[in-house]
């Protein structure tokens, strides 16, 4: 999936060196070059705005993904998605499935 990402975010960089993260972002851009590399951090925020900004200024925004298709099965825990459905929409969800909500509804 690295290697297909459009954005890849680096989080958990509170854990290591300013080196070390220096040294994978390079790493993750030797693998995917067309990829836009971010480091977020979920303790501080540092870097929250700016991907948000980034998710939420694109110019071909998506209302919903209702009808969708993934790139990929999603990776893990029990739900349709994690068992291999690509198709996005409440018609193909089975299991335990719990809702994110996003905009202002």
């Amino acid at each position: 999936m690295l290697k297909t990402a459009d954005i890849v975010v680096i989080t958990k960089g509170d854990i290591v060196s300013q080196a070390e993260r220096e040294v994978f972002a390079s790493r993750v851009s030797t693998v995917n070059p067309d990829a836009m590399v971010m480091n977020v951090n979920g303790l501080t925020g540092q870097g929250a705005f700016e991907f948000s900004t980034l998710l939420y200024d694109e110019e071909d925004h998506i209302d919903t993904v209702t009808g969708k298709k993934l790139r990929f099965s999603m990776p893990s825990a029990m739900c349709s998605y994690c068992l291999g459905e690509t198709r996005i929409g409440a018609e193909h969800q089975l299991g335990n499935v719990r809702k994110i909500e996003l905009g202002d509804e």
